[in-house]
């Protein structure tokens, strides 16, 4: 049995109310703008919704005209929470899309320009619907592809339905009164409307979840300072990557690396001029290695790099560019051209069988013996030796004070 056009006009403002408060709690949590305005889309179908359902032939400019073009506010609401969302602004000529509704409200609403007006209101609703897509759409080259993607999907689909209702609104039998909810497309309109609303709102919800928990996460697998990888995430991901590498048979290398004399660094300079060699050297990391690469800060100055599938023979060439640039990093710091240096200790497992703990012990071996013959280079743990030219380190009678007093070499 068929639902009457004021059922469901009432049940459409019963969801979109249920809608606005969600999405308004949420907000007030989560203090997302796109929530701000996706509620007031909401609340702005409630006030439309309620408006309609008093519609009469002697009210026909308040309870149709205005009513019908809340719901054009709605979308530019909903179009305003994507542009959010998605991180960038809906220009102001969008705003224009409210003027031309301004002026279909002081046309004169005689009967026979209703289908004119349908057609114009539906053309707005359409193309503010596409333009909500293509913002959430947009977010596909990211990360964030799941929840958001889905509610762009909805908002395509919900755009194309209206662009084609005011494509077929001058047929026949099709658009016949707006006050008596005449004709298919005004009760497909209808409900379709609740089905749009109920999915929207679930998704809006879902999507600013979703990037909450991956915010929150990033949070917690990340060190504060550089970016890198924390410790706890590395050892996490590093049992998973290695687990792939040696199903697929390929080799791992594990990188150990840190800043040479970091302390006389931090007791001479500042620990803000050490901060920034820290982040300096996660981002020279990072730069240099592939992008399935695993780059983490275990503590103080000390940083690991583990690499899936590089052939060995690749190794001293990786070293002596992350050497290099980070020698040039030192370039302004602290107002003036610091010299500064990294040792990095390497090992490889072949077949990648080998347990990140042996890697490990490994890989702190060739550091200590990079340390030992000089700093500024890679030593691998087979036996290779990478040495890298640069001139002398204009930090050396800085660590020397730094180490008065004490028998101990300086890291």
């Amino acid at each position: 049995m068929p639902i009457d056009a004021v059922t469901m006009l009432l049940m459409t403002q019963a969801i979109a109310l249920v809608a606005a408060l969600v999405l308004a709690a949420e907000w007030r949590l989560a203090k997302v703008r796109s929530l701000a305005w996706w509620s007031g889309g909401f609340a702005t179908i409630v006030v439309g919704s309620g408006m309609s359902v008093l519609r009469t032939a002697d009210s026909f400019l308040l309870y149709v005209w205005l009513a019908n073009g809340l719901l054009v506010v709605a979308h530019l609401l909903f179009a305003k929470g994507a542009a959010a969302f998605a991180g960038r602004r809906l220009p102001s000529i969008w705003l224009g899309v409210l003027l031309v509704w301004v002026a279909l409200l002081g046309t004169d609403p005689a009967s026979d320009r209703t289908a004119l007006f349908g057609l114009l209101n539906s053309a707005l609703v359409a193309i503010l619907s596409l333009k909500a897509a293509s913002l959430l759409l947009s977010l596909r080259r990211t990360s964030e592809v799941r929840d958001a993607v889905r509610l762009g999907h909805i908002f395509l689909g919900h755009g194309i339905f209206y662009l084609a209702k005011s494509g077929l609104i001058f047929m026949p039998g099709l658009f016949v009164s707006l006050v008596g909810f005449k004709g298919l497309l005004i009760k497909a309109s209808l409900y379709e409307g609740i089905l749009v609303e109920v999915s929207l709102a679930l998704l809006m919800l879902a999507a600013v979840r979703h990037r909450r928990e991956r915010q929150i996460t990033a949070l917690a697998e990340r060190d504060s300072l550089t970016g890198a990888y924390n410790r706890r995430a590395f050892e996490a991901k590093a049992a998973a990557g290695m687990a792939l590498a040696r199903r697929a048979g390929q080799p791992v290398a594990l990188l150990l690396c840190d800043v040479d004399h970091f302390k006389a660094v931090n007791d001479g300079f500042g620990h803000a001029t050490g901060d920034r060699l820290l982040s300096g050297l996660a981002g020279i990391l990072t730069d240099c290695v592939p992008a399935d690469a695993l780059v983490a800060r275990l503590g103080g100055d000390e940083f690991a790099v583990l690499l899936f599938g590089l052939p060995p023979e690749n190794l001293p060439a990786l070293g002596r560019r992350i050497c290099h640039r980070f020698a040039q990093s030192g370039a302004g710091v602290a107002g003036a051209s610091l010299q500064v240096s990294t040792s990095i200790g390497a090992a490889t497992s072949i077949t990648g069988t080998e347990e990140l703990p042996h890697l490990f012990d490994r890989a702190d071996r060739a550091l200590y013996d990079a340390k030992r013959k000089g700093r500024n280079r890679m030593s691998v743990e087979s036996g290779v030796d990478l040495s890298v030219a640069t001139p002398p380190l204009r930090l050396a009678k800085v660590a020397r004070r730094a180490c008065v007093g004490c028998q101990e070499v300086c890291s």
